[in-house]
C-alpha cells in the first residue's frame, strides 16, 4: 500500500493534502449516505502501485505507453487518469478472468508534432519494422499492409478514430465460446459471460479497431509477448460498406485488419470482452 502523506496532517487539516478528486468523491459519498443511498463504503479508486501489485505484467500504464509509443503524459493528463475507475474487487476479479488493465491515450507526439493516435498513424510509426519485440524473435513487419496498400486506407475507423484517454479492462484472449459464431451470436456470448461473472452486461463491450491495435502493440512492447497471434477480435465498428471490422492474427507478417458481414463465422474469429 503506498504511503499517503496527507494522513499525517488529517488531525489538524483533514483536507490539505487530498487531491480534488478525493475531496469530490468523499463529498458525494457523504451526501449519498445522508440520503440513505449508500449502505457501505466501497473503494472507489486505487493507486497505481496497488493495481501493479494485482496485475503484474498485465498492468499497462504510463511507463508502457512511453516504451511502446514514445508518449510521455502531461501533468494535466496524469491528473485526469490518476484515479483508476475500478474497485479492488473489480480488478482482482478481472485478473482472475485473464484480463489486463490498459491505459489508453489519444495522441502521438506533443506540441507541434502531436498527431492523433489512429490506426493510420500507428502504421506510419512502425512502418520501419519491428522495434518493440525481442531482438531474437522480431516480426518481419508490424502491420500486414503498409499505408497505401490497405483496403482501409480511407476508412474513418483507421484515419479518424482514436482511443479515449483513460483506463480499460480487456480480456487478453478471445472467449472460447465466441469462436465459430456470427456477430449476433457473439453478442449473446458476451452477455452470458457477464452474467456468469456477476458483471452488469451493459458494462461489457467490444473494443474498437484502434483499441485492438493499440492494446496489442502496447502489450507486445511492454512484455515482448504476442496477443491475438492466431485469432481475430471482432469489433463493434462497421466499415463504410456496413461490414464489421476485425483485427488480429498478429504473426510474423504483422497485424491484420479485415471485415465481414454479421452472419460470417469461422473457427478463429472471436471476441475479447472489454470494460
Amino acid at each position: 500500500m503506498p504511503f499517503e502523506a496527507y494522513k499525517i496532517y488529517e488531525e489538524y487539516e483533514p483536507d490539505k493534502y487530498k487531491t480534488s478528486t478525493q475531496k469530490k468523491v468523499e463529498r458525494a459519498l457523504d451526501s449519498a449516505k445522508k440520503e440513505g443511498l449508500v449502505l457501505e463504503r466501497k473503494e472507489v479508486n486505487l493507486e497505481f502501485d496497488e493495481a501493479k501489485e494485482i496485475f503484474g505484467k498485465d498492468f499497462l500504464g504510463p511507463e508502457a505507453i512511453k516504451t511502446t509509443y514514445g508518449v510521455e503524459l502531461s501533468p494535466e493528463e496524469l491528473q485526469e487518469i490518476e484515479n483508476i475507475p475500478f474497485t479492488r474487487e473489480d480488478l482482482e476479479q478481472a485478473k482472475q478472468l485473464g484480463m489486463m488493465l490498459v491505459l489508453r491515450v489519444p495522441r502521438l507526439g506533443e506540441g507541434k508534432n502531436e498527431k492523433p493516435l489512429t490506426i493510420d498513424q500507428i502504421r506510419e510509426k512502425f512502418s520501419g519494422g519491428d522495434t518493440l519485440g525481442d531482438p531474437k524473435k522480431k516480426k518481419q513487419k508490424m502491420f500486414y499492409r503498409k499505408k497505401g496498400e490497405g483496403w482501409y486506407d480511407t476508412e474513418a475507423f483507421a484515419t479518424q478514430e482514436t482511443p479515449k484517454l483513460g483506463w480499460g479492462l480487456v480480456m487478453k484472449s478471445v472467449l472460447p465460446d465466441s469462436l465459430g459464431k456470427n456477430w449476433d451470436q457473439q453478442e449473446d456470448v458476451l452477455k452470458n459471460w457477464a452474467k456468469q461473472n456477476n458483471i452488469d452486461p451493459a458494462l461489457v463491450k467490444r473494443r474498437t479497431p484502434v483499441e485492438i491495435a493499440y492494446d496489442t502493440f502496447l502489450y507486445y512492447g511492454e512484455n515482448k509477448e504476442t496477443l491475438l497471434e492466431d485469432k481475430w477480435d471482432w469489433s463493434g465498428v462497421q466499415s463504410s460498406d456496413g461490414y464489421f471490422v476485425r483485427v488480429g492474427i498478429f504473426d510474423s507478417d504483422g497485424l491484420y485488419v479485415d471485415h465481414g458481414t454479421r452472419d460470417y463465422a469461422i473457427s478463429i474469429l472471436g471476441v475479447c470482452p472489454s470494460r
